[in-house]
């Protein structure tokens, strides 16, 4: 029995895929403002919850690490290479990961099965990538939000 439903439209699309603790999560590529080496992540003067600042269009822009269950992190763990900068409705967010990749994918979005249907979650559902690989389906705006209610909580 199937218990991911398929939404009703499946397109092509490229997608960001971002990797973190065996997590996949898809965003649209175009959401991605800049890739940043962890070097480039500012430690001083973090604010609560973030680990630091990156530097883009001339502004500050918190930069967030999370768990694979999408908890925040204050400590980064060693495999996290990368930051992602992600444009979002009301401005910018980074988060590290431990990889990103651009790949074309086949969108036929399934629905999050009741378990996975938690109050605040910053994902919309799932897709398939491949026959070993499925990734949670995200964008820049719900992710930032999702980050600030977990900062305020």
């Amino acid at each position: 029995m199937n218990t991911l439903a398929p939404v009703r439209h499946t397109i092509s699309t490229t997608s960001a895929l971002l990797r973190f603790s065996g997590l996949y999560l898809a965003l649209p590529q175009q959401e991605i403002l800049a890739i940043e080496a962890m070097a480039e992540i500012d430690p001083h003067e973090a604010e609560p919850h973030s680990i630091g600042w990156l530097t883009h269009a001339q502004q500050r822009w918190p930069v967030y690490c999370l768990s694979a269950e999408l908890a925040l992190l204050t400590a980064v763990p060693g495999e996290r290479r990368v930051c992602v900068l992600l444009g979002a409705e009301d401005g910018c967010v980074g988060i590290v990961c431990d990889e990103i990749s651009i790949e074309q994918t086949l969108d036929q979005r399934h629905e999050l099965p009741p378990a996975m249907c938690v109050p605040h979650t910053p994902v919309q559902g799932l897709v398939v990538l491949g026959e070993d690989r499925i990734a949670c389906v995200s964008d820049a705006t719900r992710l930032a939000a999702y980050v600030a209610g977990a900062v305020v909580a």
